[in-house]
């Protein structure tokens, strides 16, 4: 296009980034450079889909690189060093080492707009617009789009190059990154040696620290509350660890020949002791309640397990509970009639049911008794994870081949439909969507979406071109798999002016016709709107998909 500016740069960036992403999730980790300790060093895409796992252990991973390469150092709550840091010692920048496994989990978070997280600053005393600070993240980002955290952020789909009011959608493991570079200074007092003295096999520490991209563009300037910044990044993760716990762990129930199935009793428990126990460092600004006594809670049951399984007394809806004084809620889960001949093959689905807490606030307050107001309006809405149970339920019934059966499935689709840009009438004219889905129990358990389409159309005479850009990760149940791009944009020019670069929010859904449970046919639609309605973008895009089942 002529008069390509930044726009494109940045297109480049984003689009070069989704296809690093999707590389390492289907490679080995071959070549991945390991420190002494066998703690891989992994690079921000690897990082990224490490963290992105639905296997602990490698999200543990990732958790571990992002704290390496930061340079962030980790003790045991006795002060044992663990990890080298550039700012070492109890005054220092560190986390326990209970809490890299709270950092992976926070990487799973729910997610909300960046603006939500600079409104909520305020209650800690920053005196800065939302949208002021907003945009010192997304220019200090721009010029450092080269720092190992700004890849990690674009590899993870926390998008600061769209011009979207609201900024990137980011979750709590970014909301903790973003405080730690804007806020906490990286100086380094004493400078740490070589090889730090923590035993053998410790790799040494960075010899400068991997954050403050903001803090040196202006956020260093920026008073955040009476305490030291590491205080309230340390209150995040004290928030964090307090969680709702699901015993057992997994379950797995048959339904039953002519009357009801199995049945369980679960357990969903106020877990406080990590966020109560004493550590290693200042004391915080936050201790819990050992127990918190009685809480709210909501078991919340999916949607794929719905005929198959009955919660409590009957039915497969939401149900409101209250703990005990020991912070425990039991359900019961029964396994509905089996409605195939024992002669059927056997078949299962999985789902995940949820327990949340019915309001964040009043669980804070409960937990944290007597925090401040400002510390308790900050830290409470923040996105948390719920406390999950696989349930897994088996029947007999002929499986049905016109959906995604349990296996990985790849597949492309060439889009058609219209797209609706500044008054103009725009149509593909070249590129696919490509996309792999992992199904397990009935669900899409795992997978990528991408897509590199160019459009093009006319406005008063005059050619429109366009390149629509993104990516996301497919969810929901087999037979209508869902997916939300989490960082997408058009590009679009309309003759030789400038190019326009504006973030879009797009959803669809996959759906299954027809096929042999190896070759499966189907419908792709896209609905694609501009991220602020004042973009003038909105349309609908469909393609027949085809896919292949790699077993």
């Amino acid at each position: 296009m002529a008069g390509a500016g930044p726009g494109v740069a940045r297109r480049s960036i984003v689009g070069g980034l989704v296809l690093a992403l999707l590389l390492p999730l289907a490679a080995c980790t071959g070549g991945v450079p390991r420190r002494e300790d066998e703690r891989p060093v992994l690079s921000p895409e690897q990082t990224a889909a490490a963290l992105a796992s639905p296997d602990p252990a490698e999200r543990r991973r990732g958790a571990w690189s992002v704290l390496a390469n930061l340079g962030v150092a980790v003790y045991t709550p006795a002060g044992e060093p663990v990890l080298a840091g550039v700012r070492p010692g109890a005054d220092g920048v560190h986390v326990l080492l209970a809490q890299v496994d709270t950092l992976a989990d926070m990487a799973g978070t729910a997610r909300e707009p960046m603006l939500t997280f600079a409104r909520r600053l305020s209650a800690l005393g920053v005196r800065r617009e939302p949208a002021e600070l907003l945009e010192l993240y997304r220019t200090a980002y721009w010029q450092a789009r080269d720092r190992w955290l700004v890849r990690l952020f674009q590899a993870r789909k926390v998008d600061f190059a769209g011009d979207g009011e609201l900024g990137p959608s980011v979750d709590a493991l970014s909301e903790w990154l973003l405080l730690l570079d804007g806020f906490v200074t990286p100086d380094v007092a004493a400078r740490v040696p070589e090889r730090a003295p923590m035993g053998a096999g410790q790799r040494a520490a960075p010899e400068a620290a991997g954050w403050g991209v903001v803090y040196a563009a202006g956020g260093g300037e920026l008073s955040l509350g009476g305490a030291p910044a590491m205080a309230y990044a340390q209150a995040m993760l004290r928030w964090q660890d307090v969680r709702i716990r699901i015993s057992p762990q997994t379950a797995r129930l048959a339904q039953g020949a002519g009357g009801p199935g199995d049945a369980l009793d679960v357990v969903a428990t106020v877990d406080t002791a990590q966020a109560a126990a004493a550590g290693f460092g200042p004391q915080p600004l936050l201790t819990a309640n050992a127990a918190p006594g009685v809480v709210e809670v909501a078991w919340l049951p999916p949607a794929q397990l719905a005929g198959h399984v009955e919660l409590g007394e009957g039915g497969w809806s939401p149900r409101r509970a209250v703990t005990d004084a020991a912070g425990r809620a039991t359900a019961r889960l029964r396994a509905a009639a089996d409605p195939g001949e024992p002669a059927d093959p056997e078949r299962a689905v999985t789902g995940v049911l949820q327990a949340a807490p019915m309001d964040n606030l009043a669980l804070f307050r409960a937990v944290f008794a007597g925090a401040p107001e400002g510390l308790a309006a900050f830290l409470a809405p923040m996105p948390r994870q719920a406390g999950a149970l696989p349930v897994t339920v088996s029947w007999h019934g002929k499986e049905d081949c016109a959906t995604f059966t349990d296996g990985e499935w790849t597949g492309t689709a060439t889009v058609s439909g219209t797209l609706r840009v500044a008054g103009a009438t725009l149509r593909p004219v070249g590129g696919d969507v490509t996309f792999r889905l992992v199904v397990a129990g009935g669900n899409v358990v795992d997978g990528e979406v991408g897509q590199l389409t160019e459009l093009s159309g006319k406005a008063g005479g005059k050619q429109v071109a366009a390149t629509l850009d993104g990516g996301g990760r497919p969810a929901g149940s087999a037979a209508a798999a869902s997916l939300a791009y989490t960082g997408s944009t058009l590009e679009w020019g309309v003759g030789d002016r400038p190019v326009t670069t504006t973030r879009l929010a797009v959803d669809g859904r996959f759906t299954p016709r027809a096929g042999d449970c190896s070759t499966l046919t189907g419908d792709l639609s896209l609905s694609v709107r501009g991220a602020r309605a004042a973009d003038g973008i909105s349309g609908t895009l469909t393609a027949g998909f085809t896919a292949t089942s790699a077993g």
